[in-house]
């Protein structure tokens, strides 16, 4: 993903960000207004609709300065480590639930509740997120958005290779059929269409599994499954690698980051309901759409709302209530609603969701979430310290399986070492 558009080039300043990120000129704070940084992973589209969502906070509130600065996932949590062992966080920064536990049980980031009702309203937030975002009873950052683990389907391609779309109640081993006929059907075609990208790669796809077989991912800061439970997963894709079923390891590499689905190379994706819009903007053609996740019992979904995005405040921060204060506007703020969208994911918000009347492909998404209400779960609780760490072992550990370089035991075998070497820390 391109990090630096040209026209963003000229915002680098030598000695202001931190390695691998864009950043805003520093203003004067001698005598001046209170400055803030404000910190956030993504692209430069998103870059586009913070820095005005930052414009219209600093009009009303012409006593703050916001210093932006922004980096791709992997370049960012380098510079927030970097600057965590330094006690140099800045003011605000986007958190992910993966990273909550690590950086609030290291007093890197400050609990919130002193702010709650007063510089932050979280009186429209769900109650069944809040959870997502709390650790021994206390709040560490405000989830923004919402989003979910759905099928994204290409119904164009589909009726071009005249395959139905998977059912809203299929069951994996009917969804694992949709896939084989889609390839079956796609071989003949240029490109060659597949059935999907390898859906046992995603470690969260696996957690909801996982809550349909009534088990957890963690329990009691351990595991909560064992590893037969990882090796029937692992082992569902290994008959679709041996039939051509799912993508090649080696065209998903060749694709240096594009999306399959996008690309039109395959008809089918497991992902996170938001990224709908983000495949539509790979092909010029195909009507995606979202279909619940495969399940062997409808009741039992095993699914909950994830903050897509969160928002969190360092713990040296000098100017916490300010800063309190950009968190409550970024994540309520109908204007900055309006700003992104569904981009983010669902607004967590109602006020920012009132903020825009949602058409097109941010009207599915939330018709999508709205329609899972009776079968979602409260939001788990943050991951353990180290899920980072695990989660980037489980895609590298089943990267190898698709390969064949290893067995489906001695992969779990791996996984399981890995998992106990962190969670014993």
């Amino acid at each position: 993903m391109a990090l630096v558009a040209a026209g963003l080039v000229s915002v680098l300043v030598a000695g202001c960000s931190s390695p691998g990120e864009a950043s805003a000129d520093d203003p004067t704070t001698d005598g001046g207004p209170v400055a803030l940084d404000f910190a956030w992973w993504g692209d430069t589209s998103r870059a586009e609709r913070y820095e005005e969502a930052v414009a219209l906070f600093e009009k009303e509130n012409p006593n703050v300065d916001v210093r932006t600065r922004f980096a791709g996932w992997g370049d960012y949590w380098t510079a927030r480590n970097t600057e965590a062992a330094g006690n140099s966080l800045p003011d605000v920064m986007q958190m992910d639930v993966a990273y909550l536990t690590e950086y609030a049980t290291n007093g890197q980031i400050a609990a919130l509740d002193d702010y709650l009702g007063a510089e932050i309203a979280t009186d429209g937030l769900p109650e069944s997120l809040l959870p997502a975002a709390q650790i021994d009873g206390e709040t560490y950052a405000i989830p923004t958005s919402t989003n979910t683990l759905a099928t994204i389907v290409n119904t164009d391609l589909l009726a071009t290779l005249g395959v139905e779309p998977p059912a809203s109640d299929a069951t994996w081993d009917e969804y694992d059929e949709f896939l084989t006929d889609v390839a079956t059907a796609g071989r003949s075609t240029t490109p060659v269409v597949y059935g999907s990208v390898d859906y046992t790669q995603i470690l969260w796809l696996f957690q909801i599994w996982l809550g349909q077989q009534g088990k957890t991912l963690f329990e009691d800061d351990g595991l909560g499954f064992e590893k037969a439970d990882l090796a029937q997963w692992w082992e569902r894709a290994a008959s679709l690698h041996e039939n051509a079923v799912l993508l090649p390891p080696d065209r998903q590499t060749q694709l240096e980051g594009a999306d399959a689905l996008g690309v039109g190379e395959t008809a089918a994706d497991i992902s996170w309901d938001n990224f709908l819009v983000r495949f539509s903007e790979g092909t010029d053609e195909g009507d995606l759409n979202l279909v619940p996740l495969p399940t062997d019992d409808p009741d039992e979904r095993g699914l909950f709302l994830k903050p897509s995005l969160m928002l969190a405040l360092s713990a040296n921060s000098e100017h916490p209530a300010e800063a309190a204060a950009l968190i409550d506007f970024l994540t309520n703020s109908p204007e900055v609603g309006e700003i992104f969208g569904m981009s983010r994911g669902v607004p967590a918000s109602s006020a920012a969701l009132a903020g825009f009347e949602p058409t097109g492909l941010d009207l599915q998404i939330l018709e999508y979430e709205e329609s899972l209400t009776p079968y979602l779960t409260n939001s788990p609780p943050p991951p353990v310290a180290g899920f980072g760490t695990l989660e980037t072992a489980f895609v590298r550990i089943s990267q190898d399986l698709s390969y064949g370089s290893m067995s489906v035991d001695q992969a779990v075998d791996e996984w399981f070492a890995e998992a106990e070497s962190v969670l014993v820390q």
